[in-house]
């Protein structure tokens, strides 16, 4: 269900009043009020001389004036009423606006996909890598069987470490392990954090991580709603699909951009609040996002998790366009083209992925992702104010 929006009501300016009509009524008007007094003093309608002269001339232009009074004072009213519902569509837009533009600050990141797959490699163009579309890559940097988990987890944790070095005890981390393993090895999951944390990051040695098998991208309106002192690390390690998906790892560093904001703390890249998508309204929905979610009209470029949206696209770039959007033909990527079959926690994967992209970009992206069922779209931008 995309955002409860309801479109403002359609204003029309009153019709102004046509200088050049009243005018040339008043010069009637006058022409009558003479042609009036010129017949009660020559006498020739004799009922006209039981009226004041004066007062038979001034009558037709007082009843013009009254006529113009009642007229104008309509229209200054109706004036008066469409600027005053034009301010409050214009202050109602404003606040949508600022509301559709709150982020979750990313402040370090770190994306590991098969074939090594990266923002770098990418901006060097996606026509000179070979089609991954359905099958399932291993990253080749883990290990075949013993040690995945250490290895993956050294990794990311490699890639995040110096930011995590620079945040002092008032920023408390919380961190949150998104993993595919089955329930009977998280045991081995939460010795490998315990072995990493030890090694590379002594400073979270004392944080209890949640261990979870899925994270909704809802979790960021929830964390925007509900903006605290701490830092979210989530890792996330795609790492047992076999023949079913490829291998992805990855990590964000995020918080909400008011503590990012306050406490003038370094972002990378900012990932938007993500509206819900339902692709059979699309033509509805994908509007609504683009005028409430300014920033997206700037993306000139796509990133979609899986080949799920291929039919999509086309119709995304047209709305787009129609809507004064800046998305490029020739800058659309689908991840899964790129290192085979989506898993579980692709939409995460595309979203460290999307952020390594606007940040070498240096361009807002658009995100499209699924996750279950369940179809989002939104932004991300460098990390400069959103």
């Amino acid at each position: 269900m995309a955002w409860n929006r309801r479109a403002p009501e359609a204003i029309v300016a009153p019709e102004p009043l046509s200088t050049a009509r009243w005018l040339g009524a008043g010069l009637l008007m006058a022409v009558v009020g003479i042609v009036f007094f010129m017949l009660a003093a020559a006498g020739e309608i004799p009922v006209l001389g039981t009226f004041n002269t004066w007062m038979l001339s001034a009558l037709p232009l007082l009843l013009w004036l009254l006529a113009f009074s009642a007229r104008a004072y309509r229209y200054g009213r109706a004036l008066g009423r469409f600027q005053f519902l034009t301010d409050e569509a214009a202050e109602a837009g404003s606040a949508w606006n600022q509301w559709a533009q709150r982020n979750m600050a990313v402040l370090a990141s770190c994306v590991v996909l098969p074939d090594q797959i990266s923002a770098a490699a990418l901006a060097q163009g996606a026509d000179s890598l070979p089609p991954r579309i359905g099958t399932a890559r291993r990253i080749v940097s883990l290990p075949a069987e013993v040690g995945r988990l250490q290895v993956g987890l050294d990794l990311l944790l490699k890639g995040v470490q110096p930011m995590l070095a620079g945040l002092t005890a008032e920023h408390p981390v919380q961190v949150t392990l998104l993993s595919d393993l089955a329930p009977e090895e998280s045991e081995q999951l939460r010795s490998a954090w315990d072995g990493c944390c030890e090694r590379l990051v002594p400073e979270l040695a004392t944080v209890v991580p949640r261990f979870a098998h899925a994270l909704s991208p809802d979790w960021i309106e929830a964390s925007l709603k509900k903006p605290g002192t701490h830092i979210d690390l989530i890792l996330v390690l795609q790492v047992n699909g076999e023949e079913k998906y490829s291998d992805g790892l990855a990590a964000l560093l995020l918080c909400p951009d008011v503590l990012a904001d306050l406490e003038h703390l370094t972002v990378e890249a900012r990932l938007l609040r993500p509206m819900p998508l339902a692709l059979q309204q699309l033509d509805q929905e994908l509007p609504l996002f683009l005028q409430t979610q300014s920033q997206a009209r700037s993306a000139t470029a796509i990133l979609a998790d899986s080949m799920h949206w291929k039919a999509s696209l086309a119709t995304l770039l047209s709305l787009n366009r129609v809507h004064g959007g800046e998305l490029r033909a020739e800058c659309q990527w689908i991840q899964e083209s790129l290192s085979g079959l989506p898993g579980p926690m692709s939409h995460w994967l595309a979203a460290a992925l999307g952020a390594d992209m606007a940040r070498h970009r240096q361009r807002p992206l658009l995100l499209i992702t699924r996750e279950g069922s369940q179809h989002w779209i939104s932004t991300l931008t460098t990390g400069g104010s959103a």
